[in-house]
């Protein structure tokens, strides 16, 4: 058998499993949107997401973000302060002020650019949420608590919320897919 052949052969395999309503979503997906089925698959993390650049390839759906000292001593520093979200310039000016313990440690804190690449950062390990409303990009305390407040700003209702609503709350809020999941999933398990 080819490996052409034995890829049909598990995909009619699969295929069998699934019940008409099932085939005739998948058939619909791959004829009329296979670019939300090829990213949906790759934030699931059953395809590899490939780039390459200058004859390099690397996979960038990474299971864990390490974070630097610094993003770790400013996540510290925020822990409690985010009871309502805040922008990046208004945390600029409640880290980066200069009578602020973080800007005494960090004097690139000062910078809204230098925050917001830290605060961005922490986003992507899932320590913290990112949300927009408008033009403005708010920090929240943790992600469960962005998807809230971007639920709220969509005009949406909370119990409409699904993990079907990933890749749409992912894409709005700059948060990684895995995140997004994990965070419905919190958040509508503590509501059941």
């Amino acid at each position: 058998m080819t490996s052409r052949e034995w890829d049909d052969a598990q995909v009619v395999a699969a295929i069998n499993k699934l019940d008409d309503a099932e085939v005739s979503a998948l058939v619909e997906l791959l004829e009329e949107s296979p670019g939300i089925l090829r990213q949906t698959l790759e934030e699931y993390g059953y395809l590899r997401q490939e780039r390459t650049d200058d004859n390099d390839v690397f996979v960038s759906n990474q299971e864990a973000t390490a974070i630097t000292e610094a993003q770790r001593e400013l996540a510290s520093h925020i822990d409690g302060r985010l009871d309502t979200p805040k922008t990046a310039d208004e945390l600029v000016e409640l880290v980066g002020s200069d009578g602020a313990e973080f800007r005494q440690q960090y004097n690139s804190a000062q910078y809204r650019s230098w925050l917001s690449e830290q605060l961005n950062a922490l986003v992507q390990a899932g320590k913290i949420g990112r949300y927009r409303d408008g033009r403005n990009v708010y920090y929240a305390e943790t992600p469960i608590e962005a998807i809230r407040e971007w639920v709220r700003s969509s005009e949406l209702l909370l119990e409409d919320l699904s993990v079907d609503n990933t890749t749409q709350i992912a894409n709005d809020t700059g948060m990684p897919a895995s995140t997004v999941r994990n965070a419905i999933r919190s958040f509508i398990t503590s509501n059941e």
